[in-house]
């Protein structure tokens, strides 16, 4: 069985510090005269509750980069063993690079996570920069500014978003908080290819529940809401689930409006695609399958005759809708 990195943390039991790093993460520049040197900070590209992205590039190369400013006290630190010795890690860097497989002896390469470049501990902040393509977009601008979209098109996206998933929990990571605006679609020679981002809500992958839910509280599971308790592949799959209702209906999801109502079959997708959906969305996290089983389910496989072209409309669906920022109790 793959074993993850020796590390503590508040939500990592010891039963899985028995891997070891390979090398030391990327190393962490302290100077902001450097920073300036080697980056051009641009507009800004987006900000959550506790960090601000703008765009950027490398002054070098003219490379576009994405630029992320977090407070130092929103920063959660880990401890990593690496051939001997002990460093205190940023988790979110150390998250992102283990997800695509660069840290540890006998991980998965998984060139579906955005890459790193450089990390900056200034006096208040950490700077973290990563790779950027200008012809990228986040998940929900991709799919809301095509007019019409086959079922087909989005059977490539998705079956993306679950590899990169099963392949981040291979690597002992739980990303916690993915949605469309944590997924980047780059159009590459016609077929998108995806990136996830954002892994400041992450953790470890454990095998006992989690009890404090981190991300965003739309995208929770309902067991979050009724047991206070949630396991990390169930809760993946379930905001795949959310992710694919939202592409499929054009509508809203909040995880506590979803559990209440009938469950309606969509007319404008094929029945594959609505037992898929159902599947992922079972209110019983113990009726979800599996990142393994959702990868083997028929609508994956159908192609040609049996997918269905929708017609998507222009939403105001956004993702700061208010529910969403209610603050988990």
């Amino acid at each position: 069985k793959h074993m993850i990195c020796l590390h503590t943390h508040s939500h990592i039991s010891p039963k899985h510090s028995q891997g070891q790093v390979r090398r030391h993460s990327l190393s962490v520049l302290s100077s902001s005269e450097e920073f300036t040197i080697r980056y051009k900070e641009e507009e800004l590209l987006g900000e959550g509750g506790y960090s601000q992205v703008y765009a950027g590039e490398r002054r070098s190369t003219s490379t576009p980069v994405a630029i992320k400013h977090i407070s130092k006290k929103d920063v959660q630190l880990v401890k990593v063993n690496c051939q001997g010795n002990v460093y205190d890690e940023i988790l979110e860097v150390f998250l992102l690079e283990q997800a695509a497989g660069r840290l540890c002896d006998g991980s998965f390469e998984n060139p579906a996570v955005i890459g790193l470049m450089d990390v900056f501990n200034l006096g208040t902040e950490i700077i973290i920069v990563m790779e950027r393509s200008p012809d990228t977009v986040d998940g929900h601008n991709y799919l809301f500014q095509l007019k019409y979209l086959s079922e087909a098109q989005v059977k490539v996206i998705f079956k993306q978003i679950i590899n990169a998933a099963l392949l981040m929990h291979k690597n002992g990571v739980f990303h916690r908080d993915l949605k469309l605006k944590n997924i980047l679609v780059k159009k590459h020679n016609g077929t998108p290819e995806i990136r996830v981002i954002d892994f400041g809500c992450g953790d470890f992958v454990e095998n006992e529940p989690f009890s404090k839910f981190n991300g965003t509280p739309a995208f929770a599971p309902p067991e979050v809401y009724y047991e206070e308790t949630y396991m990390a592949e169930a809760t993946t799959v379930w905001q795949i689930g959310a992710m694919l209702y939202i592409t499929c209906t054009r509508d809203l999801f909040h995880t506590l409006v979803y559990k209440k109502k009938d469950k309606e079959v969509l007319e404008n997708v094929s029945m594959e695609c609505n037992d898929f959906l159902s599947q992922c969305l079972a209110l019983d996290p113990n009726q979800r399958p599996t990142l393994e089983d959702l990868l083997l389910h028929p609508w994956l496989e159908l192609t040609g005759t049996h997918s269905n072209d929708f017609f998507l409309e222009v939403l105001e669906y956004s993702c700061h809708h208010p529910d969403c920022k209610r603050m988990m109790k």
